[in-house]
């Protein structure tokens, strides 16, 4: 896959952290990033996906199904 360079600003002390955290992974701070972002997406979908079996269960009449 091809990859994108984009530019982020972020204070002093959560930059230190982003490198710090990254270094305890042996990754660089772009892969970190890189893998929050998708970890962040990949939650967002779970429940999206939850929410809207939910709801189809409950228009089915089958509540927490």
């Amino acid at each position: 896959m091809a990859k994108t360079q984009i530019g982020i600003r972020m204070d002093h002390d959560t930059a230190e952290m982003a490198r710090q955290a990254a270094a305890t992974r042996r990754v660089p701070v772009s892969q970190y990033v890189e893998q929050l972002i998708r970890s962040d997406n990949e939650l967002v979908r779970a429940r999206f996906v939850a929410a809207a079996q939910e709801a189809l269960d409950e228009i089915d009449g089958q509540p927490g199904s």
